[in-house]
């Protein structure tokens, strides 16, 4: 096990020690650089909580392991279902099905699923709330 302070010895100075804990990245305690650059440090902060939004044309139920896929992976999906809500009773079941497939694979990540507008529906990660 590793200590941060160790035991004076007798013969040592009574002068405090002071050590350095590196390694921590953004979450090491505040040294001279970062009170002195906190651009710095914001900007290394906001590299991490980067969120990437991916558009995908849906066709068929073909699709939909990519969809779950890039969500599990914590990307938020725009579907465009122009294709399969034109109005026929066949397309419309089709789509029924993949919407619930979609919702089926991805509530164990408890992912949300939205109507956007008539041609397109929104996939979030759990982190995301619509």
């Amino acid at each position: 096990m590793r200590f941060l302070f160790r035991r004076k010895d007798k013969n040592e100075e009574s002068e405090p020690e002071k050590k350095e804990t590196g390694g921590l990245g953004v979450f090491s305690p505040a040294s001279k650089t970062s009170q002195l650059d906190p651009a710095h440090e914001c900007k290394r902060l906001a590299e991490l909580d980067r969120i990437f939004i991916r558009s995908k044309k849906i066709k068929s139920l073909e699709d939909v392991p990519y969809v779950v896929n890039e969500v599990r992976e914590g990307r938020i999906m725009l579907l465009d279902i122009s294709r399969l809500n034109n109005g026929g009773e066949q397309s419309h079941l089709e789509l029924k099905r993949i919407i619930e497939r979609i919702r089926g694979e991805t509530r164990g990540i408890e992912a949300d699923l939205a109507l956007v507008n008539d041609d397109c529906v929104i996939v979030t990660p759990s982190f995301v709330q619509i």
